[in-house]
This record gives C-alpha cells, sequence and structure tokens, in this order.
C-alpha cells in the first residue's frame, strides 16, 4: 500500500493526527480525513477510547433529532383536531397530507438513525478507527439535517394554525396567491414586450424566451384554476362557521384570467416558426402534463415538473 493504511487497521492507535491522515488512504481531501480523525483523537492523539465519547456525542444528536421528531408528530396532531370540522375540503385536507408525508420521512429517517447508532455501537471494539470515526461523522450530520427538518416543519405549521383559526388569514393568503400570480404575467408581458422589439441582449436565445414564457402562460391557467377551487372551498367554509363571505376576489380572477389570454396572443403573435418547430413538442408535452393536474395544486410537484420542461438556456 506504499506506506499508507486503508483505515481500517487498528495501527492508526496511538499515532499523532498528522501522522494518522498521512497514513489513511482515502479519496477525501486531507482536510476532511484529518476533520473525521479529530473525532476519535484525544489531545491530538488517535485513540480507540475516544470513540466512546464521539458515540455518546453522537448519541445526543440523535436523541435531539427523535425529540424534534416527537413534537412536529405532536404539533401537527395539534393542527388536524384543529382542522377536524373542515377536514374534508380539499384545500385543507391538502395542506394536511402535505405535512403528514413530510412527518413520515422523518419519523423514517429517524427509526434508521437509531439503527445506525446501533451498529457503530456494536462495531466500536472492532472497527477500525478510520472507518468508525467516518461512519460517526457521517450519522451526526444526518441526525443533525432530521433536526432541521423537524424544526423546519413545526415553525410551517404555525401559519397553516392561524389559517385553520382565522377567516381574514385565508383571504390574506389567496390574495397573496393572486399577487404572485400578477407577478408572473407580468413577466411573461415583459418578455413578450422585449421579443416584439427584437433588442433581446446577446446572451438571451429569443427562442428560449418565448418557450419558458409559453409554459409559465400554462402555469398561470392552472394556478388560476386553483384559486377558483380555494375561493369556492372558503365560501363553503364560511358558509360553515357563518362567518363573512370573502369578497372582491372573482374580478380579480376574472381581471387574471383576461390578462393572461392578452399575453398567450401577443405569445403566439410573436412566436417565429422556427421556435415552434425548436420547442413546440416539448411545450405540447407540458400542457398535456398540466391536463391531468386537477385543484388542489402541490406546488411542489408543479415546479419539479416546470424544471423538466423548462428549456435550458445554454441550450435545448
Amino acid at each position: 500500500m506504499s506506506g499508507r493504511e486503508d483505515g481500517s487497521r487498528t495501527d492508526l492507535e496511538g499515532l499523532s493526527l498528522a501522522a494518522a491522515v498521512d497514513s489513511v488512504d482515502d479519496s477525501a481531501d486531507r482536510e476532511t480525513v484529518r476533520e473525521t480523525l479529530a473525532i476519535v483523537s484525544d489531545e491530538g492523539t488517535v485513540r480507540r477510547t475516544a470513540v466512546d465519547d464521539a458515540l455518546a456525542n453522537a448519541s445526543k444528536v440523535v436523541t435531539t433529532a427523535e425529540t424534534r421528531a416527537e413534537l412536529a408528530a405532536g404539533k401537527l396532531e395539534d393542527v388536524r383536531e384543529t382542522a377536524a370540522p373542515v377536514s374534508d375540503l380539499a384545500p385543507v385536507a391538502a395542506r394536511l397530507d402535505r405535512f403528514e408525508a413530510r412527518l413520515e420521512s422523518i419519523r423514517e429517517r429517524t427509526t434508521t438513525l437509531g439503527e445506525r447508532l446501533r451498529r457503530i455501537v456494536e462495531d466500536k471494539d472492532e472497527g477500525g478507527l478510520y472507518e468508525l470515526a467516518a461512519e460517526i461523522r457521517r450519522l451526526t450530520a444526518t441526525a443533525k439535517e432530521v433536526q432541521r427538518d423537524a424544526d423546519d416543519l413545526q415553525f410551517e405549521l404555525d401559519p397553516v394554525e392561524a389559517w385553520l383559526e382565522t377567516p381574514d388569514r385565508r383571504v390574506e393568503a389567496l390574495l397573496e396567491d393572486v399577487d404572485a400570480i400578477e407577478a408572473s404575467l407580468g413577466r411573461i408581458e415583459a418578455t413578450v414586450e422585449t421579443l416584439s422589439a427584437d433588442d433581446t441582449d446577446t446572451e438571451t436565445d429569443p427562442a428560449v424566451a418565448w418557450a419558458a414564457a409559453s409554459i409559465q402562460h400554462r402555469v398561470a391557467a392552472l394556478l388560476i384554476a386553483d384559486l377558483r377551487a380555494e375561493l369556492a372551498a372558503l365560501r363553503a367554509w364560511a358558509d360553515r362557521e357563518g362567518t363573512e363571505q370573502p369578497s372582491d376576489v372573482d374580478p380579480q380572477l376574472d381581471e387574471l384570467a383576461t390578462r393572461r389570454d392578452r399575453v398567450g396572443q401577443r405569445l403566439a403573435e410573436v412566436a417565429d416558426p422556427a421556435w415552434r418547430d425548436r420547442f413546440g413538442d416539448r411545450i405540447g408535452s407540458f400542457e398535456d402534463e398540466l391536463d391531468g393536474v386537477e385543484p388542489p395544486v402541490e406546488r411542489a410537484d408543479l415546479e419539479d415538473t416546470i424544471q423538466r420542461y423548462r428549456p435550458d438556456p445554454g441550450g435545448e
């Protein structure tokens, strides 16, 4: 091995950290190897006795992740109880199902953390010091990711709870989505103006700009339909609670639809036949895929679909 160890032997025991780094044959850079070995080092010397301290620290991190996952589960259960009277309404069910899926993922990963920790403990007296340190480091990093995800889930449930409990907040959220569609249509209109003037900068491919705007134009139709469905659900919700009906939203949605139709006509007018030849099939496939999407729209899935079809500025 040309004087270098593969890290699986116990020869690292008693070596200085610098010497141990030189003895490990790993594809990682030297700084990563040094940071890994530091996990099983004591005062600059690699020691098997340091594994116990490293495992104690990793166990604390895993326990914290497990605790945060339990807190997230409790928070979601509280929100579900709040939502119980209206859980049959599609916008409510969709939001809760989205969080349930995230919680299930967190729970699965938390279970895996415990299993990995047990395996490391079983191997701590026999396994190679570098491999033990590397696995402890990976375990700790994963546990911290799980903790962050659980914390994020809890944090994001707070506004959902407010949305469930406050009619005004539900309307505000709807109007925020209206504003987002308005902004998207504004960007499409700006693209059309640029294409009409034929003054795209040299770094912008007009065919790509047109195709991207066409995709976003189709997305706007789906999102407007989604907001109409949510507005209908909010009205049914208000009837059940005996609260004031959402007002002045229909005219805004009608204006969005009209504005989208206008910019769609202009997109068709400015399109060069060569652009259609180049991107027509892609746009058609995208539209076919969206035809199967019904409200309530899962925004993350929609964004993934957009990314798959959005043309690359540097190519096809």
